[in-house]
């Protein structure tokens, strides 16, 4: 079997819970690059500056996929190669819908996450997780107004999030952003969250763009992922992968499901199909 490259989202995927790359996993990846030749890109929905130094500098890593597809970043310089940003007009109709008082906004806009002080000082109103609350403290900057950065910002923004621990204002804020929307991509990374795009965007998208400019066919290509943010680029290559620990829906996109994100699945699987 002939894989030339692989794609891995991180957080449920390639990181544990503790948010590291198991050594198993670390091992079978080194095999994929050193030995078999593999590029490796990551593919996230974090915003370039919350991805970890250990993946950023793993060997083989040439390119960074984040935001849930909006941005492609060189690894090694920080220097955005590819976007595709929400256009003015999404962001104009995306600020028209009413903030629920049970859900938070998030901005991203040139790699770098934004949220009112607020969200930051307590995510866990929202429905973070232990890791996800110390995770937004440490990395989104606070701004005094996040409906009036983003619209000061319109021409800049990667995407656009909402957070919210209540099942049905999130359903109601998708429903609003389906009936009304245009040009725009909606997913979720995790069950609280609501991730917006530029329609052209998604880690499918932009990892078919990748491996255009790269020469290397869907057949060639590998790409693992946990979250319904992960089915079009599972769809896009020959050997899609999804974790136990996936989504419905991603794993009905996958070629093969392996073990959880704590049970080394990426690991597993690479040792599974190149040896």
């Amino acid at each position: 079997m002939s894989i030339r490259l692989i794609a891995s989202d991180l957080d449920g995927t390639l990181l544990t819970d503790k948010k590291e790359i198991a050594p198993y996993t670390k091992e079978a990846l080194l095999f994929a690059v050193r030995e078999k030749g593999c590029c490796f890109i990551p593919a996230t929905g974090r915003a370039f500056t919350s991805i970890p130094p250990e993946v950023t500098g793993f060997p083989g890593v040439e390119y960074v996929i984040t935001s849930n597809g909006a941005a492609v970043y060189s690894a090694k310089s920080g220097e955005r190669i590819y976007q595709c940003l929400l256009s003015r007009e999404a962001v104009e109709m995306i600020l028209s819908i009413p903030l629920w008082e049970d859900a938070a906004m998030e901005v991203f806009v040139e790699g770098n996450p934004y949220a009112s002080a607020a969200y930051i000082e307590n995510p866990g109103a929202y429905g973070a997780t232990s890791f996800g609350c110390a995770y937004v403290k440490r990395t989104r900057t606070s701004v005094s107004d996040i409906r009036a950065f983003a619209r000061e910002n319109k021409e800049r923004i990667d995407s656009i999030s909402f957070a919210t621990a209540n099942g049905e204002t999130k359903k109601e804020i998708k429903e609003r952003l389906q009936k009304e929307g245009k040009d725009i991509y909606v997913t979720s990374s995790v069950s609280h969250m609501l991730e917006i795009g530029n329609s052209s965007a998604g880690k499918g998208n932009t990892l078919a763009v990748m491996l255009e400019r790269l020469g290397i066919a869907p057949r060639e290509a590998m790409a693992f992922g946990d979250g319904d943010n992960d089915k079009e680029m599972l769809a896009c290559v020959k050997y899609g992968i999804a974790m136990a620990n996936a989504s419905e829906d991603c794993k009905k996109a996958a070629y093969f499901v392996t073990a959880s994100n704590e049970e080394d699945g990426v690991g597993k699987a690479i040792r599974r199909f190149l040896g």
